[in-house]
């Protein structure tokens, strides 16, 4: 039982930080939120017969039921989709001119609306590419869809931002900015 215990650790310790920034990239920040959701994802875990499942499908079923739980909480209306830690960074570039910070801060809230249009499973299929840095088969496996879909998803996905990028940034710079 002892070596269950500790299985069962090791495989918290190496998914959890990771769920949790999947999650609160979904939860638009939400930290909070993401760390109950990652954490109630464990305690489901915990509860099946999680030694029974094929050797790394645990990863897979974490995330499954974690956006699951995410989703679970978009439709009570108590959260907002947000962008994923890694374009945020990108858009995000620190400077000390105030102007450029202003700027900055622009463009990320920006990045923030546009993906919040981007329809769920686009949304999460760009966020496991990447953020988590899931292949395609991988995030099929998450989602349960086809790779095929997984790789439509994420090329609708990236081409309706940069249209959406091209056009806010030209009408941002129409206005003088």
């Amino acid at each position: 039982m002892a070596s269950e215990d500790e299985e069962f650790t090791t495989l918290f310790q190496d998914f959890y930080p990771s769920l949790c920034r999947f999650l609160e990239c979904l939860l638009g920040g939400r930290a909070a939120l993401a760390q109950d959701l990652a954490q109630e994802s464990f305690l489901q875990l915990h509860g099946t017969a999680w030694t029974k499942l094929p050797p790394g499908e645990a990863r897979f079923w974490l995330y499954r039921v974690a956006r699951n739980f995410a989703i679970n909480e978009f439709r009570k209306g108590q959260t907002r989709y947000r962008l994923f830690e890694q374009v945020v960074q990108v858009m995000r570039p620190r400077s000390r001119n105030p102007e450029e910070e202003y700027e900055a801060q622009e463009r990320q809230r920006m990045v923030l609306d546009m993906l919040q249009s981007l329809p769920e499973g686009q949304r999460t299929a760009l966020l496991l590419r990447e953020q988590e840095q899931l292949s395609y088969r991988e995030i099929g496996h998450v989602l349960n869809i086809s790779e095929s879909k997984v790789k439509i998803d994420i090329f609708r996905a990236r081409t309706t931002l940069r249209e959406l990028w091209t056009r806010r940034t030209q009408a941002y710079s129409a206005r003088g900015h």
